[in-house]
């Protein structure tokens, strides 16, 4: 097993809290513009993680834009396949740019 990878169980549990506390955050929470994300809002931001999670795994599409209170179960959704994506690919280096996402999320909120 890949280093980066020996902690994906880890990530799936960061995943659940953020996405916990997305879901539990006020609309004006979810869609006012963040430092910490470069002037985005959480939602936009989750929705640029998650189209970018979905283009990693090669998933041909648009990722649709709901509404902010879906945040949390779109990024649960996609955050989930995603993971399990990265434990049977062993891409160290989209795992790794994955965990700044998340991080940079969890500051924001």
């Amino acid at each position: 097993m890949v280093p980066a990878m020996a902690d994906i169980d880890a990530d799936r549990e960061r995943l659940g809290r953020l996405c916990d506390r997305l879901r539990s955050m006020a609309e004006p929470a979810l869609t006012r513009p963040r430092e910490q994300l470069e002037g985005q809002s959480v939602a936009t931001a989750v929705h640029e993680l998650c189209t970018w999670a979905a283009a990693a795994m090669g998933v041909a599409g648009p990722v649709p834009v709901l509404h902010p209170f879906a945040t949390g179960d779109q990024l649960t959704v996609i955050g989930r396949e995603f993971l399990d994506w990265c434990a049977a690919s062993d891409d160290e280096a989209v795992l790794r740019n994955w965990r700044a996402w998340i991080d940079r999320l969890r500051a924001a909120t």
